[in-house]
C-alpha cells in the first residue's frame, strides 16, 4: 500500500500556482502563531497585574 500525500501536486499542476499556495497557507500559519502569541502575552500581563494587585492589597491589609 502506498501513501498519498494529500497536500502533494497533481500531475500536470502548475508550479508556479503551487508555491503560491504554500506561501499563502505558511503565512496564515505564521498570522495564527502570532496571535497565539499575543494573547498570551495579553494573559501574562493580566496575571501579572492581579498578582500585584493581590499582594498591594496583602501588604495594606496587614499593616
Amino acid at each position: 500500500m502506498t501513501q498519498q500525500n494529500p497536500s502533494a501536486p497533481e500531475s500536470g499542476g502548475d508550479p508556479a500556482a503551487r508555491a503560491a499556495e504554500l506561501h499563502a497557507q505558511c503565512r496564515a500559519d505564521y498570522e495564527q502563531a502570532e496571535a497565539r502569541r499575543a494573547q498570551s502575552a495579553g494573559a501574562a500581563r493580566d496575571q501579572y497585574a492581579l498578582a500585584t494587585i493581590h499582594a498591594a492589597d496583602t501588604v495594606s491589609v496587614t499593616r
